[in-house]
């Protein structure tokens, strides 16, 4: 079970009331998940009146294998080999430095041709999280990313079933949060098995 963060901020939840956003904790989990400089930009995307979509997925529930684009390689728990990549390179976005900005000890990487392109962060109990607050069990996949010269390869896709079919080994099961104007992820976790169990709305 995931329960509500308390605080609750100017939006309404359509399909459960378990789920609730939070107000100083949201706030605090942004400026460590973004940086401070990327605070204008979430800033604008909250003006957008965003649907942020809870997803979940329980072991047994994954679907079939999805094929996996010619070329890639992908390593489950694979912190100590993202380190070394970005030892190697100055150019790797925030989304490849969770574990130094909001605490994440675990990732999933994908590599296409021998070139870091993806990752998936994994954050498990009892980890504090923006909208969700996981039980004992429980974790969540969250800030995904592909490189963008990589992008509409299908590899977003492969890296999330690679990482959810790890995940899941490890515990019975997994949340995913999922923003109405990020339409590959929306596609993507269907397709891997998850399903939708609450959309928190902001109110107009």
């Amino acid at each position: 079970m995931v329960r509500c963060q308390a605080g609750l901020t100017q939006w309404s939840l359509a399909g459960s009331s378990d789920f609730c956003m939070p107000r100083l904790s949201a706030i605090r989990a942004l400026i460590r998940d973004e940086g401070i400089l990327n605070l204008p930009r979430v800033a604008l995307d909250s003006l957008r009146l965003l649907d942020f979509h809870i997803f979940v997925i329980n072991r047994g529930e994954l679907l079939a294998p999805l094929p996996v684009p010619d070329g890639v390689t992908m390593h489950a728990d694979a912190l100590d080999r993202l380190k070394r990549a970005r030892e190697k390179r100055n150019d790797l976005s925030n989304e490849f430095r969770r574990d130094q900005l909001s605490g994440a000890s675990h990732c999933a990487t994908l590599e296409l041709n021998g070139e870091l392109g993806g990752v998936v962060w994994a954050y498990e109990y009892p980890a504090e999280r923006p909208i969700t607050v996981l039980e004992p069990g429980e974790a969540e996949l969250s800030t995904s990313y592909t490189v963008e010269k990589f992008r509409g390869r299908g590899l977003y896709r492969a890296l999330l079933y690679f990482a959810t079919e790890w995940q899941l080994r490890e515990r019975p099961r997994l949340f995913t949060i999922v923003a109405s104007n990020n339409p590959t992820p929306m596609k993507a976790v269907y397709q891997v098995g998850f399903h939708e169990v609450g959309v928190i709305r902001r109110r107009g």
